[in-house]
């Protein structure tokens, strides 16, 4: 197992005057086994002077799930390299 920094998005409230609902964000550990990472890359959706990165995974079959972790595409790989 590999131990991540997930970023976490939560809904919050209602904001009338956006008319939106406010996001809060928080750090959380995610635990992956590198076996399971079917890609990875550079995340610029989030912030493009900082390093976040998608990591997809996969548990077998059609289901996968994406998240978003701290870090640089380069530090991963050489996490999965060991």
């Amino acid at each position: 197992m590999i131990e991540l920094t997930e970023i976490v998005s939560e809904p919050s409230s209602y904001n009338p005057e956006t008319k939106t609902v406010d996001t809060l964000y928080k750090l959380g550990t995610l635990y992956v086994n590198p076996r399971f990472i079917v890609e990875f890359r550079k995340n610029e959706e989030l912030s493009e002077n900082a390093g976040f990165i998608k990591v997809v995974v996969s548990s077998g079959g059609n289901w996968h799930k994406t998240y978003n972790v701290v870090g640089h595409p380069e530090q991963l790989l050489d996490m999965l390299r060991g």
